[in-house]
């Protein structure tokens, strides 16, 4: 009688999963709870929403893990090829946010790599992968905001379960599970934007009247119209794209998701422009922002 003996698949460097796991979920309850209380300014990773397009929603969950998983854990395969795909696209990372200030770190991750590559990889080296991912999804002027620590150690510990997953399962996977965890993220802010109210309101200053209406996540492609400071109209438009068409030299610094039809006059009895003080009061009474 031939006996078949199965072998169970021992895993390797389990505590990179168990960290990742307690980090990145212990960092994401930490970061909701700061959310709900947080009325200081947001980092650039979250004002990035206010130039969210359906493109970059599908971009999220197909293009932006193949290129990170292959710069960041495509190493940890231990081709020559992937080695010098992350030494190069790290060095790019740094260069294209200017985050200068991460060289170091970098240097000191190929020399030790270096030193290691011809043995079983140190797990410093990995804790120092997952760093590098936590910081490179923010710039210089992020670090001084509160919710930018959070999230560095949040997408660290995501980044100590990918590579817990490229050592067991393969670069495949990591890509899949990255997806995966990208496509749901974004997926509730986008379901949580549609089910909210779209109907149009109105609102007035003493110099001004706006009516305004989100609109659908997934309309076509919107146009605006300015004429001399006098009245603006948006349609189908993101708040980043309004907000800069009045204020060019100041950054919208809340969270305004979504996509918008805006239609400011100005009163026959004013003679005010539209400046960009008008229309940041405009925006506060509507209290269009999703800051909380």
């Amino acid at each position: 009688m031939k006996i078949l003996n199965e072998k169970e698949k021992i895993y390797k460097d389990n505590y990179l999963l168990k960290y990742g796991i307690f980090i990145f979920f212990g960092s994401l309850i930490c970061n909701i709870i700061f959310s709900y209380f947080n009325e200081s300014e947001f980092s650039s990773r979250v004002t990035r929403f206010n130039d969210f397009t359906l493109i970059h929603f599908v971009a999220a969950f197909t293009i932006a893990p193949v290129i990170e998983e292959l710069i960041f854990r495509g190493i940890f395969t231990r081709k020559k090829i992937f080695m010098y795909v992350t030494y190069i696209g790290l060095l790019g990372y740094i260069l294209l946010l200017q985050n200068y200030y991460l060289i170091p770190i970098l240097a000191a991750f190929i020399i030790l790599y270096e030193l290691n590559k011809r043995k079983e990889v140190s797990g410093y080296i990995y804790f120092i992968n997952a760093l590098l991912f936590g910081f490179m999804h923010y710039e210089w002027n992020d670090l001084k905001i509160p919710d930018t620590w959070i999230g560095i150690v949040m997408t660290a510990g995501m980044g100590l379960i990918l590579i817990w997953m490229v050592l067991n399962f393969g670069l495949i996977y990591s890509i899949l599970l990255h997806a995966f965890n990208n496509f749901i993220a974004i997926a509730i802010i986008v379901i949580g934007y549609e089910s909210s109210g779209m109907s149009l309101k109105e609102i007035e200053t003493k110099d001004f009247t706006m009516k305004y209406q989100r609109v659908s996540f997934f309309v076509g492609s919107g146009n605006m119209q300015t004429d001399a400071n006098q009245f603006l109209k948006a349609e189908n438009m993101s708040m980043s794209v309004i907000h800069g068409s009045v204020c060019f030299d100041e950054k919208l610094g809340d969270l305004y998701f979504g996509k918008y039809n805006i239609s400011i006059e100005r009163k026959k009895s004013s003679i005010k422009k539209l400046d960009c003080t008008s229309l940041n009061q405009l925006l506060d009474i509507a209290e269009l922002k999703q800051n909380k």
